[in-house]
C-alpha cells in the first residue's frame, strides 16, 4: 500500500476507510479483494487522480505506432502470430499484445524453465499499472472493484518465482483479465500448476494464453463507466515441449463462468484453438512437426497432474 503523503489532512484518511467499508460490506468477488481494491481507488483519489503513466498526448501517438503485433518478427516460440494490431510489449518474464479496445491483452506469452519453475521468489502484494502503456490506455489497479469479476493473472506468480523483477511486472494489469472467481481460483489454477509441473518434466514448456471474445456477441462492459474493460467469454491457453524425441503441444479452452471445469475436460488441439482465435501458434517449428503437434492433443501423454487440494 502507498503512503499517504503528509499533509493530506484527517479528512482524506476517513474518507479511505469509509470507502472501503463500503466495498467491503458490499460483499462480491470476495471482502479482502474488495477492500484491497477500494483501498487502491481511494488513494488514487486522494492523490488528485495523478497517474504514473505516460500523459502527453504526442508521446502517446508515438508509442502507438511503436508497438504493433501484427508486424512482429520475433523467432520465440511461444509468441503466437496473427493481425490483432496489438500493442507489442516485453517484460522480463513475458510478452504481451495488448488491445486498447477492450484494455486487456490480446494474449500473453512466455517460456517456463525447470529452473525457473522452482524459483523461491514472494509473491508481490501490490496490482500495478504498466508503465509501458500509454495513460488513456491503461487500466487502475481499482478497476475491477464491485463488478463481480477478479484479476486473473494470465502469465501467472507462480510462473514468476525466479525473479523479483518478473514476480513484480507479473501483477501489471495489461497481465490480467475479467475472470470469475471460480475459475480464478479453482480450475484456472489447476492449470498452471499443472503447467509448473510439465515445465519440471520436460525441462521446458511455451506457453500462450488469452481471452476469446465469442463471435456475433457484444462484448459486456466490466462496469458501466467512462473506461471500457471488456468480459471475456473464454480462455485459451496453448503449451509446447520440444524435448527431444518426446515433442508434444495440448491447448485448452475455459469457460469464464462459475461452472466446474476439469482439466481433462477443457482439452483441444492447437489446430482447434487456431480456427478458435486466428492465431498460429509455435511457427518456428518445422512445418511437418508443427503440423504433427498442433493436429491431436492428449492429456495422458502428459503425465497425470491430480486435482489440487485447495483447503491445504
Amino acid at each position: 500500500m502507498k503512503e499517504v503523503k503528509k499533509g493530506s489532512g484527517g479528512g482524506l484518511l476517513i474518507m479511505l476507510a469509509i470507502v472501503i467499508g463500503f466495498y467491503a460490506a458490499k460483499g462480491g468477488v470476495s471482502n479482502d479483494d474488495e477492500a484491497e481494491m477500494a483501498e487502491e481507488e481511494a488513494l488514487y483519489r486522494m492523490n488528485g487522480g495523478s497517474s504514473s503513466q505516460i500523459e502527453d498526448e504526442e508521446t502517446n501517438k508515438a508509442m502507438d505506432g511503436l508497438y504493433d503485433s501484427s508486424v512482429n518478427s520475433t523467432s520465440a516460440l511461444e509468441v503466437p502470430l496473427g493481425n490483432d494490431h496489438g500493442m507489442l510489449i516485453s517484460h522480463e518474464g513475458y510478452q504481451l499484445s495488448y488491445d486498447t479496445i477492450n484494455h486487456n491483452p490480446f494474449w500473453v506469452a512466455w517460456q517456463l524453465t525447470a529452473n525457473e519453475s522452482r524459483g523461491r521468489v514472494g509473491r508481490a502484494e501490490e496490482f500495478l499499472e504498466d508503465p509501458d502503456i500509454p495513460a488513456r490506455h491503461s487500466v487502475r489497479p481499482y478497476a475491477y472493484s464491485n463488478s463481480g469479476y477478479t484479476r486473473g493473472h494470465m502469465c501467472p506468480a507462480g510462473d514468476q518465482k525466479w525473479s523479483q523483477t518478473a514476480m513484480n511486472e507479473c501483477f501489471y494489469m495489461t497481465n490480467m483479465c475479467p475472470q470469475t472467481a471460480e475459475l480464478n481460483r479453482y480450475w484456472w489454477d489447476w492449470l498452471e500448476r499443472a503447467e509448473r509441473q510439465w515445465a519440471k518434466e520436460e525441462g521446458s514448456v511455451y506457453i500462450a494464453c488469452g481471452p476469446i471474445y465469442d463471435k456475433g456477441k457484444r462484448v459486456k462492459p466490466l462496469k458501466q463507466n467512462k473506461f471500457f474493460v471488456g468480459i471475456p467469454d473464454r480462455f485459451f491457453k496453448v503449451i509446447l515441449s520440444t524435448r527431444k524425441g518426446h515433442e508434444k503441444a495440448i491447448g485448452f479452452i475455459y469457460l469464464n463462468d462459475e461452472s466446474k471445469q476439469r482439466l481433462e475436460d477443457c482439452v483441444y488441439d492447437v489446430d482447434d484453438i487456431e480456427r478458435i482465435t486466428g492465431y498460429d501458434f509455435f511457427s518456428p517449428l518445422e512445418d511437418q512437426l508443427e503440423g504433427r503437434l498442433e493436429a491431436s492433443a492428449d492429456l495422458s501423454d502428459w503425465g497425470n497432474v491430480p486435482m489440487p487440494n485447495w483447503e491445504n
